[in-house]
């Protein structure tokens, strides 16, 4: 009896201490919470209606409009966060949950570059590819499309066959057209077009067109220009170039043949001839002895006959040169206090016209110089002021403007200045600007057209000097025409 109830017992209070070390390693479970922002990488805004996962959980959300998103009731643990955006990479974060602790984290979506289609290749649309004969002056044009609807950007490079520079380049330009200027006559240009979607760049085909030729322009003339003299060629009332733009310069004369133009400059300063091609090209100078006189841009001078030399004034002297720049010599000398201004030189009798005045710019004399034996001739000394002359082409007659007011001041004003024509062998002068000339303005600087029909030259307001014009008309001096607006010191090309 004794034995039963001591084992009882025994049993017993193994029961109860069992019991008791059970409940001591029972660990209740504890929450809390994870909160967070999902933004885009590249600007820092918000990511809204993104899918956000809480795994080894199975749940799952999306952003709200500000990129926040939340998870209560959370197992104390560790934990990794999945942000999933079409077009993004997948971004991973490793978290911890704490016990009552509010867990918070930031998830930043990347660009999935992977998943962006490139652009379409650009294609040319103008000029295409292998055009000819095209302005100096064009808009190139293209098309590119992207399949994901993303904004494109373009770069145009644009080359000059046998320039290695590029002459045109534009980067990260929005629009798919491009207007390129002052582009050079008769030459090669190649292009191509790199379109960007901000992922991707492809590069378009490379392209070709040529320019025009120079055009073949009748005149050259002189116009202001942000206060300096400069060359422009043009037809008169359409295309007009500008062929000059260091310094300034005046006076243009065409070579005998047509291909170069020799001019007056100060662009080095003192005055100097330069020749340059017809087009601007080879430009270079020429005198080493500088133009000199009175009035800078009362100054002229002529190409010999053949096109070899320049004839050309410096005070008391006139020299000839070669259009090399060498071989320079004196061809007339005047006395001290005297000064040549301008000068021709007629293939027939190979004789030299030339205008000399005394410091008075109102005291001209016309003179016939013999380019072989160096005898001055003088032909006429008016009153007033008269212009530089040229030679009619048989060298029979010469051609020059005089002041017919014969009005004096200190400037040396004209008032009424009329062109002059001189038949040399019987000394007598017609009038060619009669009265067609408009009152109030003066006639200057006539030259002979290249069949010796017709005159060019400038009309000009005796009070304003803006009010300009070269003009045109026969030997009858009836008609007149305007040639080019707002010119001076014409001449014809061809």
């Amino acid at each position: 009896m004794n034995n039963l109830v001591l084992r009882i017992l025994v049993g017993v209070v193994l029961l109860t201490t069992c019991g008791c070390n059970e409940d001591l390693f029972i660990d209740p479970s504890t929450y809390s919470s994870i909160r967070g922002q999902v933004l885009f990488s590249s600007t820092r805004k918000p990511a809204a209606h993104v899918l956000v996962r809480l795994s080894p959980t199975s749940r799952s959300l999306d952003t709200d409009s500000l990129g926040y998103f939340r998870f209560d009731s959370v197992l104390t643990g560790k934990y990794t966060l999945q942000a999933m955006l079409t077009g993004f990479l997948n971004e991973f974060a490793a978290i911890e949950v704490g016990d009552q602790q509010l867990t918070a984290v930031t998830l930043l979506l990347r660009d999935d570059k992977s998943q962006n289609k490139p652009s379409t290749t650009p294609t040319v649309i103008a000029p295409k590819s292998g055009s000819d004969t095209l302005k100096t002056s064009l808009t190139l044009r293209w098309k590119a499309t992207d399949p994901d609807k993303d904004s494109l950007t373009y770069d145009v490079t644009v080359f000059q066959d046998g320039v290695a520079e590029p002459v045109v380049q534009s980067l990260d330009q929005k629009a798919d057209s491009l207007q390129v200027k002052n582009l050079a006559y008769n030459a090669v240009y190649y292009w191509q077009v790199t379109v960007k979607d901000g992922f991707n760049a492809v590069k378009g085909d490379i392209s070709t067109f040529r320019t025009r030729p120079f055009p073949e322009f009748p005149y050259v003339y002189v116009k202001p220009v942000n206060g300096r003299l400069q060359l422009f060629t043009s037809t008169g009332t359409g295309e007009e170039i500008q062929l000059t733009t260091q310094g300034s310069n005046w006076r243009p004369v065409a070579s005998p043949n047509k291909r170069e133009i020799a001019f007056i400059s100060n662009m080095k300063t003192d005055l100097h001839l330069f020749i340059m091609n017809r087009d601007g090209s080879n430009l270079r100078q020429i005198t080493s002895i500088p133009l000199a006189g009175i009035i800078p841009t009362d100054l002229s001078f002529c190409w010999s006959p053949d096109g070899t030399q320049l004839l050309y004034p410096s005070n008391n002297k006139l020299y000839a040169i070669q259009t090399n720049g060498t071989g320079l010599r004196i061809v007339s000398k005047l006395a001290s206090g005297q000064f040549f201004s301008g000068c021709d030189w007629a293939e027939q009798g190979n004789l030299i016209v030339a205008r000399s005045s005394s410091s008075d710019l109102y005291d001209n004399n016309l003179v016939l110089i013999s380019s072989k034996v160096d005898s001055v001739t003088l032909l006429i000394a008016p009153k007033g002021r008269i212009s530089n002359p040229v030679f009619s082409i048989d060298g029979k007659q010469l051609l020059y403007s005089y002041d017919i007011s014969q009005f004096q001041n200190e400037q040396g004003r004209q008032l009424n200045a009329h062109i002059q024509l001189l038949t040399l062998q019987t000394g007598v002068i017609t009038d060619l600007s009669g009265s067609g000339k408009p009152a109030g303005t003066n006639d200057i600087d006539p030259r002979f057209s290249l069949n010796g029909a017709k005159i060019i030259f400038t009309n000009v307001d005796n009070a304003n000097e803006n009010q300009r014009g070269a003009y045109v008309m026969d030997l009858s001096g009836i008609s007149r025409n305007l040639a080019v607006n707002q010119a001076q010191m014409a001449c014809w090309r061809q």
